[in-house]
């Protein structure tokens, strides 16, 4: 996740990033020393990402994450009765406050994948779809316990030229999400020689890594399928989805509260990891950050400052960011991606 600017002139909580968002169009660091890729990229992928086995890194960054913010692992449920009316507002008269997380979790019995500009399919062909191809998309794994609405909204996205449920949803560890804002390390680039390097894993070309100061993620599927269809729905982010279509232009990036897609304590289902400043300053943080990914293990022992990440400390009073693009084939916009953003305090 990129961190964009703060949003401007915008009131009642939700907002228009005025900077760009996520992973931006051109790459702004020097050449790196690319790494051999491996031979066997298959063999590769399936190394990688059934899942990686726990290491100590991986152990410690689940701790550091705990000690700062105080996050657990919570699966999206309250365990509390259903309303017996409006799954969206509670019992009859609640205000959108009082919103259980079970209640949420209807609301993705409502999906429509078309207005989002996402492909069309049935609950039936999401399962089968996720069932066919989860061994080599690992990002759909964690889904095959869900619902099969929720399946459902992985698959449409998955379709799609968006990435959303790919870096910024469960399946990434925190270890993963560290790296990736620390090194520019992609948690989609299977080849660890690739990753390593700071190669995108979902552009052709070799393409660097984007990442700017902040990598965040929603831990849980159901959470992350209740944003995403409650976030598309909102009318924000339905204007920007109906914008008259331009080739040359789209829509600027829309923030929605995360407690008006997940409810008073959606911000329990986010965590991230910020990049360390270098002397107060997150520019000469990044750019040293550029250096040391181009740079070779040599150059890295001569002295070169490794870069840092730590742990957001909370995400509540934060926002869900909505960013779009053009869709392939037709003369419309779809959602690329979408990630908590923390607060800006």
């Amino acid at each position: 996740m990129a961190e964009a600017g703060p949003a401007g002139g915008d009131t009642g909580g939700v907002g228009e990033l005025r900077y760009p968002a996520d992973e931006p169009d051109q790459p702004d660091r020097p050449e790196r020393v690319v790494l051999r890729a491996s031979s066997a990229v298959a063999a590769g992928r399936g190394r990688f990402e059934r899942f990686e086995p726990r290491s100590r890194t991986e152990y410690a960054s689940e701790l550091e994450q705990q000690a700062v913010s105080g996050w657990k692992h919570l699966r999206f449920t309250s365990g509390l009765a259903e309303p017996e009316d409006d799954p969206d507002r509670g019992p009859a008269g609640a205000p959108r406050s009082a919103e259980t997380p079970d209640a949420l979790r209807k609301s993705v019995r409502r999906f429509e994948p078309g207005r989002a500009g996402l492909p069309e399919g049935s609950a039936d062909d999401a399962m089968a779809y996720i069932a066919a191809r989860h061994g080599e998309r690992p990002w759909l794994t964690v889904t095959r316990g869900c619902s099969s609405d929720v399946q459902r909204v992985f698959a449409a996205l998955d379709q799609s030229s968006g990435h959303a449920h790919i870096r910024h949803e469960g399946w990434v560890t925190e270890e993963m999400n560290e790296r990736r804002v620390a090194y520019l390390e992609d948690p989609a680039q299977f080849d660890p020689a690739k990753r390593a390097a700071g190669i995108d894993g979902l552009r052709e070309g070799d393409r660097p890594h984007q990442c700017r100061q902040t990598a965040t993620r929603i831990i849980d599927p159901d959470a992350f399928a209740v944003a995403f269809v409650r976030g598309i729905e909102h009318p924000r982010v339905r204007a920007a989805l109906e914008t008259p279509f331009d080739p040359d232009d789209k829509p600027r990036p829309v923030q929605v509260p995360i407690e008006e897609l997940l409810g008073p304590h959606g911000h329990r289902y986010c965590t991230g990891w910020r990049l360390e400043p270098i002397g107060g300053s997150m520019n000469m943080a990044r750019r040293s950050r550029e250096t040391w990914v181009a740079s070779t293990d040599e150059q890295r022992a001569s002295g070169l400052t490794q870069p840092t990440a730590r742990p957001v400390e909370t995400f509540e009073g934060g926002t869900a960011v909505f960013v779009f693009g053009h869709h392939g084939g037709s003369e419309r916009y779809e959602v690329l991606t979408m990630y908590p953003r923390p607060p800006e305090r």
